[in-house]
């Protein structure tokens, strides 16, 4: 198959979307392996485990009531919410557009930055705390 480009990142967060003032986004997802390793075994061994996963959010800053800032601002101290991720920009789920959606995930970090002269941005973490779902159809 050939690359597959973003052609409009779409991410929904607490019910809100958020596309407007992204340009990144990104799922992560971690796979515990601890090992098994025993005297008599000629090489390592590990088992797969539970996974974890956490997104990573990166745009222009929004200051406007509803916008990104906001949103995820007023998520600090208030528990996780769903979020909804279709990163090829399709409107629909198929085999070449997967969604990656979840019920719950923790804003763990968030961060403004400014300089003189140039655009507000903001930096973003997303903490999963439920199972992650992809869909294909």
């Amino acid at each position: 198959m050939a690359k597959q480009p973003s052609k409009n990142l779409n991410f929904a967060y607490n019910s809100v979307a958020l596309e407007d003032d992204l340009t990144s986004a990104g799922l992560n997802i971690d796979i515990e392996l601890p090992a098994v390793t025993a005297f008599s075994d000629a090489g390592p061994r590990v088992v797969e485990g539970n996974y974890d996963y956490n997104v990573a959010l990166g745009g222009a800053a929004d200051f406007a009531s509803g916008q990104s800032d906001a949103i995820l601002f007023g998520r600090i101290g208030n528990g996780g919410a769903a979020f909804g991720f279709d990163p090829t920009g399709a409107a629909a789920a198929g085999a070449s557009d997967p969604h990656f959606d979840s019920t719950s995930a923790l804003l763990k970090s968030y961060a403004i930055s400014a300089a003189t002269g140039q655009a507000v941005t903001f930096t973003a973490t997303l903490q999963g705390n439920s199972a992650l779902a992809r869909t294909v159809a």
